[in-house]
């Protein structure tokens, strides 16, 4: 019987029999062992066999040396190359080790729309210092910062006349390639980019961080503030872009897609970008203009190497929530997710079969039952209700509105969703890591953005669901009239009641009520709006006595007051925050820094509280790089509050639902406002009070009907039609 032919394990190469060393790679064979085959598993390693045709018997029986035949001295050439060759082996194994252990080679490449962020708050070129700041390995990390998009940069190396890209290296900038001056919106821009990195910055993980503004899965990403005619790109666009980068059509993908910038972690995002990346790192919420802590590039030293994209993506969601928890001075919304781009499809299957259940529930019976359960409290990227709404809100808190009905498929739900989701990080409630377009508020908006909305629906099921639900909300009113002015009133115990019908009641999906200060003969002035009301029965009622703001100034000479204009802009468990308008001085170290600018001005009361602060005001030095740290509220000069009045009744003495401003005789808006001045070293505060708090005499002389007031409940029905009750007059 012929001897059978004999491979080694490791190359594939012919064995001579006897031979104990590869001749080819120095690999130990073992002569007592049965016939092997080339091993497959040479290419999974990366390299690629040899190729060589299957040996004849003939070929063999020239090659084979008997077993006692004397050994000649090519044959211990061969032995000596062999161990040579294993010793260079071992070596290069170890150096494999020691490199994997210092860290794989990882190209980050930051598209960075400077957009207003930067001219007016130096925002990109704070996030670029903290780059050029941060201790990163050099050698086996690259940074990559492709700039534009902007009219004025605060950093000396970025002129605004060119786009650009930049290594961040040892701590500085270096220019390494230049392109003319184009709209940082244009797909190409970023298939250059990346196609730039892939061929000079070769790696073995790549990341893309897309930094600016963010309009969420239907208005998309960026805004380049050069370009009167520029719009967002499209998350349908930015994937066609990615797609033909030399990267993907390499066969290979990003580790990490990022997006520093607001309102881009939805489904339908990860899902869109689900073929060009392993892993993304969004915020369902709008982010502060400050955006990301780039501090964590510090992981990624030669000390402290972070060895995973999860490990990295970890690090950047825990810098960015601790910068803002502890180093600012007021309360931001915060949200940051990492999501497993890999797993997105078992999600969107579960998601499927939810809501094709549900769109079979589905009727005009039943359609307020269904609309009461899924219209979500919080609502991503909203101002109020008189503002355009994202219509974007949790996916799994959506989804668990239905689990008293459909309780396997939520359940189905939840496990994808926790596989998808890697890391979440969040001070708000109910935000669990992705969110999703759903009709929430934005009924006048409902046809354009479904139409929008196709190219990047995630499930199809659902979408279908979407068709359905948008034909109740936008067809014949469940409640056919807007304007009710003969409801019974009541006071109980203090409270303002008001008693609904019943074509309210049934359709009813929340209420507000607005307290007016009258100022004259049909001048009315808003000074807050709540959802604090509730339904009991079929009255509408307050739950809250305390109906007005005023600003408190404690200084030398005691405590001053004045009034402010607040609405409610959104209501959790735990807290609401109110929205003003008002112009902001700020005593910048004995400089006043901007001129007096118009903000929104935020106030955030905790649940049980009746005290809060201005936040989310940002003043910046206009010659100096600012810090990213927000400004210190002690050094607040004058607050000042402005708002209109309106006419609520028509020339017939009826509530008119298209209420005009007041003007005065020359035809312009009347504005009326207080401000409070405040030196070295005053505190002040924001509370909500009663009615009947005692300014003292000092609006004596300004407002002779400071105390008359005005009630008005708004009734908003599950077709997400609003409804105005009749005036009410509060005695105090």
């Amino acid at each position: 019987m012929e001897s059978q032919p004999k491979f080694c394990m490791h190359c594939g190469r012919p064995l001579q029999i006897g031979q104990t060393f590869c001749a080819s790679c120095g690999t130990k064979t073992d002569v007592q062992s049965t016939n092997i085959t080339p091993s497959a598993n040479v290419v999974n390693n990366g390299i690629q066999p040899i190729a060589q045709s299957q040996p004849t018997m003939q070929s063999m029986a020239q090659t084979v040396v008997p077993l006692d035949q004397p050994k000649k001295s090519k044959k211990k050439i061969w032995l000596g190359a062999g161990i040579a060759a294993a010793i260079l082996m071992i070596v290069a194994i170890v150096l494999v080790i020691v490199l994997n252990i210092k860290g794989h080679d990882r190209t980050i490449m930051v598209y960075m729309v400077g957009s207003d962020l930067e001219s007016e708050g130096a925002a990109a070129s704070l996030d670029i210092t903290e780059m050029k700041d941060a201790n990163f390995d050099h050698e086996h990390t690259k940074v990559l910062v492709y700039t534009g998009g902007t009219k004025k940069w605060a950093l000396d190396e970025i002129s605004e006349e060119e786009n650009a890209i930049f290594e961040v290296v040892d701590g500085q900038l270096n220019k390494v390639q230049t392109y003319p001056k184009k709209t940082m919106t244009e797909p190409g821009n970023i298939v250059d980019f990346v196609d730039f990195a892939y061929e000079n910055y070769p790696a073995d993980m790549y990341d893309l961080i897309l930094w600016d503004h963010g309009g969420g899965p239907i208005y998309g990403y960026g805004l380049d503030e050069n370009s009167v005619m520029s719009s967002p790109m499209k998350v349908t666009a930015l994937a066609k872009a990615l797609s033909e980068t030399k990267l993907s059509l390499s066969g290979k993908k990003f580790d990490l897609i990022g997006f520093d910038a607001c309102l881009m972690g939805s489904v339908e995002v990860a899902m869109t970008l689900s073929r060009y990346g392993d892993y993304m790192i969004a915020s369902e919420e709008v982010e502060p203009g400050d955006g990301w802590n780039y501090s964590f590039l510090n992981d990624l030293s030669e000390e402290n190497h972070v060895e995973s994209t999860e490990e990295l993506g970890k690090s950047i969601i825990d810098k960015y929530i601790s910068f803002y928890n502890d180093d600012y001075s007021y309360d931001v919304d915060l949200s940051l997710s990492m999501v497993n781009l890999r797993k997105i499809d078992n999600l969107a299957n579960a998601t499927d079969d939810l809501f094709s259940d549900v769109k079979e529930g589905i009727n005009a019976q039943t359609f307020s039952s269904y609309s009461q359960l899924m219209t979500r409290d919080k609502v991503y990227g909203y101002t109020g209700r008189d503002s355009e709404s994202y219509d974007l809100v949790d996916l799994m808190d959506l989804c668990g509105s239905l689990k008293d009905n459909y309780g396997d498929r939520v359940e189905k739900i939840k496990t994808n969703f926790d596989d998808v989701i890697v890391y979440n990080q969040s001070n708000m409630e109910s935000t669990n890591g992705l969110s999703v377009y759903f009709l929430n508020f934005n009924k006048a908006e409902a046809e354009r953005m479904l139409v929008a909305y196709k190219d990047v629906a995630f499930s199809e099921k659902y979408y279908d669901f979407l068709m359905k639900y948008k034909n109740f909300v936008t067809g014949d009113r469940m409640v056919s009239r807007g304007l009710y002015k003969d409801l019974n009133v009541e006071e109980s115990d203090g409270a303002i009641e008001i008693e609904l019908p019943d074509e309210l009641k049934d359709n009813y999906q929340s209420g507000e009520i607005i307290i007016y200060r009258k100022l004259g003969e049909n001048r009315f002035m808003p000074v807050y709006r709540s959802s604090e009301v509730e339904l009991a029965d079929n009255k509408l009622r307050t739950t809250s006595l305390n109906l007005q703001f005023v600003i408190e100034a404690d200084g030398p000479e005691g405590k001053t007051y004045g009034w402010t204009v607040m609405a409610e802009k959104e209501r959790t468990e735990s807290y609401a925050d109110y929205v003003t308008y008002g112009v902001l001085w700020y005593d910048d170290g004995g400089l006043i820094g901007y001129a007096p600018k118009q903000y929104d001005m935020y106030v955030r009361l905790p649940k049980g509280d009746t005290e809060g602060q201005v936040r989310d005001i940002r003043v910046q030095s206009e010659t100096d790089l600012a810090s990213k740290m927000s400004f210190d509220p002690e050094k607040i000069k004058i607050i000042e509050f402005t708002v209109g009045s309106y006419r609520l009744f028509n020339d017939a003495g009826e509530l008119d639902y298209n209420m005009e401003s007041y003007r005065n005789e020359d035809g312009g808006i009347e504005l009326y406002g207080i401000s409070a001045s405040l030196d070295e070293g005053d505190s002040y505060k924001i509370k909500l009070v009663g009615l009947d708090f005692d300014f003292g005499n000092m609006y004596e002389d300004i407002f002779n009907n400071l105390y008359d007031f005005y009630a008005e409940f708004i009734v908003h029905d599950t077709q997400g039609d609003t409804h105005r009750l009749n005036l009410i007059h509060i005695d105090n």
